[in-house]
């Protein structure tokens, strides 16, 4: 007998979660950091973790970063087609929606592709993916390039 007293129930609760996927924190993108609360990092739900891939999917240049070489994550036309005031015609707008179709069902999370909508504002292109995923629910994620 000791004198310490035995808690099963956290120990299942950490191993369950490790049988069930990975981990993954929640990142705010607007505010650039780490969402922390109450001195613990926050760990991202399935929704938010799929929200923070697309966010990061868009955000990132292909081969830019040695981390994501040869892994073709990333987006390509968005960045090479960049300042060339392509995104206000309609073949600028379908190539970048072609290209991002394609990344984003290569995430096994995600069932379909809902809506894409892109606007061209003066310094910026805000894109806007809604998709719903294999578990039935709907997101949306918005990110804006400048």
């Amino acid at each position: 007998m000791s004198i310490f007293p035995v808690f099963n129930e956290v120990l299942d609760v950490k191993e369950e979660k490790k049988k069930n996927g990975k981990k993954e924190i929640l990142f705010d993108f607007k505010a650039k950091k780490i969402v922390i609360v109450d001195g613990k990092t926050k760990e991202a739900t399935e929704v938010e973790q799929v929200r923070q891939w697309i966010q990061l999917l868009i955000s990132t240049q292909v081969n830019k970063y040695k981390i994501y070489e040869d892994t073709e994550f990333g987006m390509t036309d968005l960045y090479n087609l960049r300042g060339h005031n392509i995104f206000n015609t309609p073949f600028g707008v379908m190539e970048l929606e072609r290209e991002i179709k394609e990344k984003i069902m290569n995430k096994k999370e995600v069932q379909e592709i809902i809506d894409i909508a892109s606007r061209v504002q003066f310094n910026s292109l805000n894109i806007e993916v809604t998709v719903k995923l294999k578990s039935g629910e709907t997101l949306t994620s918005e990110v804006s390039i400048e």
